[in-house]
């Protein structure tokens, strides 16, 4: 299918009076669809930006908040909720080879506990095509996919050329801001850090701080083996508890300051008849998942992230089901 080219633009009379303000019109109220420990981190008509050093866990971060909009629970505390007429996400990853980007598709699926991708998650692998050509797949996409509310750019540099061209960064961010809102959508992206400095790279990185509802930063800490992200800049809520996570056997974690020379209790460490005989004296009704959440707590006294991994066994080994109130209930 071609691309109409012929469109004619509105002329400057035409683009004031779009543009004017209208005394009668009420403006939606924002639609948060991104927080993370329960802060409004991201919202339609906005982007977000995971910033970190190269290698500093930006992916993990990434890919487990991606994760969580296929899930009724958040992960690592990011948690992605799609509007109900618009439930699709898409994902362009502008840097990974071949073996990288499955890779990390496996994981967003392992994050999710999914063993297929869904089918209102689309992905595209554009390494090898140009600045242009990105932008516009990007477009030609979102005007098919009117129902994509969330925009995924891994990463921000390969969208333009010099990255400290106060032209070209200006003109990205325009681009940014356009589709944001003539798509009504929120855009998730990455730029790296400068090692020199610890802020975001270039002239894009000054725009991205200035125009961004929320920046994100994330870094690595050696000396504890783990990778911590917290926020840099919020725009619509206040900061939130940073997040810790450290890979245990090749599998992230989420851990407190306190656990970090010293781990906790794990709800994997329950074997599956404790397990199971746990889930039957909480759940004797159907029950919301936060109140599942509250009653794991008081039952075992373990933290909330304790309580939140239990539960997610739970629904991942078909303990517990929903039903059509939104509600759990024993299989």
């Amino acid at each position: 299918m071609e691309i109409n080219t012929n469109i004619q633009k509105p002329s400057i009379d035409q683009l004031l009076e779009l543009r004017k303000y209208k005394p009668d019109h009420i403006p939606d109220n924002e639609n948060v669809i991104l927080r993370i420990g329960g802060k409004a981190v991201g919202s339609t008509q906005a982007y977000v930006i995971y910033g970190g050093l190269p290698k500093a866990g930006k992916s993990s971060f990434l890919n487990s908040c991606i994760a969580s909009a296929f899930v009724p629970y958040d992960i690592f505390t990011m948690k992605i909720n799609l509007p109900e007429q618009r439930q699709r996400l898409c994902l362009f990853d502008t840097e990974s080879s071949d073996y990288d980007y499955y890779k990390r598709i496996k994981q967003i699926l392992n994050f999710a506990d999914l063993s297929h991708i869904p089918k209102n998650f689309d992905s595209f692998q554009v390494r090898e095509d140009g600045t242009g050509t990105i932008r516009k797949m990007v477009e030609r996409y979102l005007e098919l996919n009117p129902d994509c509310s969330i925009l995924v750019l891994d990463g921000l540099l390969d969208l333009i050329t010099n990255y400290n061209d106060e032209t070209e960064s200006s003109m990205l961010t325009k681009w940014l801001k356009k589709i944001t809102k003539v798509y009504d959508l929120l855009i998730i992206s990455v730029l790296h850090f400068n090692k020199s400095n610890d802020h975001t790279t270039g002239v894009i990185g000054s725009h991205s701080d200035r125009f961004a509802q929320s920046t994100l930063e994330v870094k690595k800490d050696k000396e504890n083996n783990t990778f911590v992200m917290q926020s840099r800049f919020m725009r619509s809520d206040a900061d939130f508890e940073p997040v810790t996570l450290m890979n245990f056997n090749g599998k992230f974690e989420q851990v407190t300051n306190e656990s970090v020379k010293k781990k906790g209790n794990k709800a994997s460490d329950l074997n599956a008849l404790e397990s199971q005989r746990l889930c039957k004296q909480i759940v004797t009704i159907s029950m919301l998942y936060s109140e599942i959440v509250d009653e794991i707590k008081e039952r075992t006294a373990e933290s909330n992230t304790y309580a939140k991994q239990l539960m997610k066994l739970w629904i991942s080994n078909a303990y517990v089901v929903k039903d059509h109130n939104n509600k759990y209930k024993l299989r």
